[in-house]
């Protein structure tokens, strides 16, 4: 096998949408992962797609279609019900609600009816930032570049070493993502601010429903009997009885952010969650990871054909976006999260932590300035029209 110019690991949403471009742009690639063809988007995961997300797909000629917009979101506490039309404030820009498995697998189809080289059952071994090279399946490639997609626990980016400073910030709040087959409740996302802890209703298809349920930092979700855990959402949800008898899924999500600094060393460059993680708070974390790719992207296209310029300044120009995000992400934490005290000044009371978060939601509710500003970061605009 000839040696591509870039070998791409992970088939997640930045590692499929750099193929993508690579494949348009006629650059050698090959994108490997460690999982089947069959394992590969099964996973449910994120599923709200920013504005700005869809529009940057859009421009590259992405072979998605955004059908189903959210254009709402509503803000619950034991004393007000809050109806919040983001949309309206950006100017008609929603969301679109678009679940990333889905993504995943009309990705990896589009790309297969392109004959795109990817290797799946490709587990990578090892990793020679200074070659480079990088051994998958047993096969050893020499490309020019290699990129990180691999999530979390990336290979490539353990691989980095000290090339790069990681600031890893674990929370102090664990969230049960609870997978239910049932029609939403309502047609917007709900937000539940309540003094058991935050609980959220997300649309992700006519018959599929996520929802988040915070829980102390301790239990687990195989800990909760399911009808209490079913009864507990409905209640913090303001929707007594609403999931009794559906069929749920449990999940246990402990909350951290990272931060990967510089996010390239070399020849090696590390896209999403192999960069940096975000808490789910505001759904920014498949954004970051499309919008990494788009750029990288970019980059490698124009080092291709001579010029390197963009590609070398790939990361300087993504981490001030990456930071930026992570503190809208880190405040809307603030608000939604009845145990992460910390970030209120430690050993903060519980009364005073409920106080502090319902302020905030009557202060959006009130204030024509501040929801202004949360509308655009929270659906991705990023200048009003």
């Amino acid at each position: 096998m000839t040696d591509p110019e870039v070998v791409i690991v992970g088939a997640g949403p930045a590692g499929l949408v750099l193929a993508w471009m690579l494949q348009r742009a006629e650059v050698p690639y090959v994108l490997v992962d460690r999982q089947s063809r069959e394992q590969v988007g099964t996973l449910p995961k994120a599923g709200m797609i920013e504005y700005r997300t869809v529009q940057l797909l859009r421009d590259q000629g992405f072979p998605l279609t955004f059908d189903a917009e959210n254009r709402r979101l509503e803000f619950r506490t034991p004393t007000t019900s809050y109806v919040f039309d983001y949309a309206d404030l950006t100017g008609d820009r929603p969301h679109y609600v678009f679940p990333q498995h889905r993504f995943v697998a009309d990705l990896v189809g589009a790309l297969e009816a392109e004959g795109a080289p990817l290797l799946f059952e490709h587990p990578v071994t090892h990793v020679d930032p200074d070659g480079p090279a990088i051994t998958a399946g047993g096969t050893t490639f020499t490309p020019r570049a290699i990129v990180g997609a691999d999530g979390a626990g990336s290979v490539v980016a353990r691989a980095l070493g000290d090339r790069v400073e990681v600031q890893d910030r674990p929370l102090a709040s664990r969230w049960l993502v609870v997978s239910a087959r049932t029609a939403p409740l309502v047609g917007h996302t709900i937000y539940a601010v309540h003094p058991r802890g935050y609980a959220a209703h997300l649309r992700r298809g006519p018959e599929e429903t996520r929802f988040y349920l915070e829980v102390p930092a301790d239990v687990s979700g195989a800990d909760l009997d399911p009808d209490e855990l079913r009864r507990d959402l409905a209640e913090r949800l303001g929707a007594p009885g609403a999931l009794d008898g559906v069929e749920i899924s449990v999940d246990d999500l402990d909350l951290r952010t990272r931060m990967t600094a510089p996010m390239q060393a070399g020849a090696v460059f590390l896209v999403g969650d192999a960069a940096h993680l975000i808490t789910p708070a505001g759904g920014k974390g498949m954004n970051l990871a499309v919008a990494d790719a788009v750029e990288l992207a970019h980059g490698l296209v124009a080092a291709h054909h001579g010029d390197r310029g963009r590609l070398d300044a790939y990361s300087d120009t993504r981490l001030p976006v990456i930071a930026a995000t992570q503190g809208f992400s880190d405040w809307f934490l603030r608000v939604l999260s009845a145990f992460s005290s910390d970030a209120l000044g430690g050993d903060s009371s519980a009364a005073f932590v409920d106080a502090v978060r319902e302020g905030w939601v009557r202060r959006l509710r009130d204030d024509p300035l501040l929801a202004r500003w949360f509308a655009h970061a929270y659906a991705g605009v990023d200048a009003s029209p």
